[in-house]
């Protein structure tokens, strides 16, 4: 476990039934940009294994959602 939460784990948890109380009268745009969120690094959105030249050792990757409003995908961007 991580150890700390991350704004697509409070989306997972709780992001279906605030949009089923509040759906009807947010944007899409924000619709879109919360399910980004949620689908982020996850299988979702596909992967790619990459294994260790040296030991073999497998390691899987999943795609970014790439949204601007993203915290994972704007992370390094941010830093910069």
């Amino acid at each position: 476990m991580k150890g700390y939460l991350e704004v697509a784990d409070i989306f997972r948890g709780f992001g279906p039934d605030y949009r089923e109380l509040h759906g009807a009268e947010m944007p899409l745009r924000h619709l879109r940009v919360m399910r980004a969120i949620e689908v982020c690094r996850t299988a979702e959105l596909g992967g790619h294994i990459d294994q260790c030249d040296h030991c073999g050792q497998l390691k899987v990757s999943y795609n970014s959602c790439r949204n601007r409003h993203c915290p994972k995908c704007q992370f390094l961007e941010k830093e910069r």
